[in-house]
């Protein structure tokens, strides 16, 4: 059992000693960073937060922008005690606005050069060459009793108040040491870090990575978009572990690039946050010597992951919809069915990995979390027990659906859209596209309400981030509605 007296910033002076000179962060082309760096680099930002009076459980946020002061902001975090949540800067102002409303942050780090007149600027050179940029009516906030979190992560939504998901110290005690023994992550593991770090799967990177010694090599968005440069920089610094959502393995593979994955180095694939994308793998597979596949799942409100499926080779070919795996053994759970324990149902997690609720929202903590000696989760995923105890995700109890490992609620955008054009139905559907089973948001509107919908991107960009944007709009006669009165998902036109 682990100890509630976990503390990451303990554990990190542990890997200091043990790892000082050792590699942390490698960017590549000789932009290399070491534990020792680190952590020399927080205690001099541990300065400046002094002089910010930047004080104990006081929020901060960071442009989730990978600048090496990014991790060294984490580190310096976690040895003030001080909760941070990494902000998508390039979302829209609509959307920013709600998560500062809900964060009520004490101050904002950004890389950007860009500095608006309200704002200080404070600028530490020699080591440290980045602009501190200090919201003075976010200063001026009241602190708040936010005892012993470490991170607060904004689930992707769509249109809907974003959700903060508080992780503490407690939390993550357990998610650390599962991570090192499932995976086999330790001191000579180099993980490439290909998620951005405002999104979920980026804490496998740095507290299953860094945390447990490992070096992580961080990529950008731009990186990503080449395949070729991709691989390459995962083989000239010789990664053995990739994490990432299959829509990341589909988009190369559109490209027709399979053939780079001959000879790639990585030991582990690892896909979550998204359906397995086993056509892809399928198609990559004659290029692997002896690399793991596994296939992860779990939600941000449960620390990132709750199972880790080790795909084998007969059940990648044979199987359609593969399991994820059995449930990590410090988590209990339930399979309801119209609130009864069942093999097919709505899947309930609890443990100590599981979150409290949703950061200043208790309204919506009490309808999805619970507290029965832990706390208790309702994930919304129908999921079928085997025989074997692995358990299978057959959709959702609600219409939230995944795209590009966001989770977006259909029903939410919908509302925004007949809002915005003053319509009053429409329907969005996730659309299967190719065999490696990329999609895309189609929105079907009647034909009589065409002309409302020109400049359509110009109206909703404003309010939707990109990824919920549908790409395409199918204009229908009219719309067929179920017996409660809704326009049915279901209608065969739609498919």
């Amino acid at each position: 059992m682990i100890q509630k007296k976990f503390n990451l910033k303990e554990e990190f002076k542990k890997i200091v000693k043990k790892n000082g000179n050792k590699i942390a962060i490698n960017y590549g082309n000789e932009k290399i960073y070491d534990f020792n760096f680190l952590n020399d680099q927080s205690n001099k930002l541990l300065l400046i937060f002094k002089k910010l009076k930047i004080k104990k459980n006081d929020i901060i946020a960071i442009d989730s922008e990978k600048n090496i002061n990014s991790y060294i902001l984490i580190i310096a975090c976690i040895k003030n005690n001080n909760p941070y949540s990494f902000i998508d800067i390039s979302d829209n102002n609509f959307r920013l606005k709600k998560i500062f409303k809900i964060l009520k942050p004490k101050i904002i780090f950004t890389f950007k050069k860009k500095i608006k007149k309200n704002q200080n600027e404070c600028i530490l050179k020699k080591d440290l060459s980045y602009k501190l940029i200090i919201n003075n009516k976010l200063l001026n906030r009241k602190r708040e009793k936010n005892k012993n979190i470490v991170y607060i992560m904004f689930t992707s939504g769509s249109t809907g108040d974003p959700k903060g998901v508080p992780i503490t110290h407690y939390n993550l005690s357990f998610f650390i040491p599962w991570v090192k023994k499932t995976f086999k992550i330790n001191e000579k593991s180099i993980i490439s870090n290909l998620n951005p770090l405002h999104f979920d799967n980026s804490i496998f990177d740095i507290y299953g990575g860094l945390f447990n010694g490992a070096t992580i090599v961080p990529f950008e968005k731009q990186e990503i978009l080449y395949p070729k440069d991709l691989i390459n920089k995962i083989n000239n610094n010789k990664c053995d572990t990739w994490f990432s959502v299959p829509s990341l393995l589909n988009y190369i593979l559109e490209l027709n690039t399979h053939k780079l994955f001959k000879g790639i180095k990585v030991k582990k694939l690892i896909f979550g946050g998204e359906r397995f994308p086993i056509n892809g793998v399928k198609k990559i597979f004659p290029h692997l010597k002896k690399v793991k596949i596994f296939n992860v799942s779990g939600p941000t409100e449960c620390t990132c992951m709750c199972s880790a499926k080790l795909i084998e080779k007969k059940e990648l070919f044979t199987s359609k919809n593969l399991s994820i795996g059995k449930i990590n053994n410090y988590f209990k759970y339930s399979i309801l069915k119209n609130n009864k324990p069942s093999n097919i149902g709505e899947l309930v997690l609890k443990g100590p990995a599981v979150a409290s609720g949703y950061f200043n929202d208790n309204i919506l903590s009490k309808k999805k979390f619970f507290k029965k000696k832990y706390f208790g989760y309702y994930t919304g995923d129908i999921v079928h027990r085997l025989k074997n105890g692995e358990l299978k995700i057959l959709g959702r109890v609600d219409n939230q659906v995944k795209l590009m490992g966001h989770r977006i609620e259909l029903e939410e955008i919908e509302n925004m859209i007949i809002e915005i054009f003053n319509i009053k139905d429409c329907l969005i559907k996730l659309i299967k596209k190719t065999t490696y089973l990329k999609q895309e948001l189609t929105l079907f509107v009647l034909k009589k309400e065409k002309n409302k919908f020109i400049n359509f991107y110009d109206k909703v960009e404003k309010k939707l981030p990109t990824y919920a944007i549908p790409k395409k709009i199918k204009f229908i006669d009219d719309f067929k509605y179920n017996v409660n009165g809704k326009v049915d998902r279901n209608f065969y036109s739609f498919k």
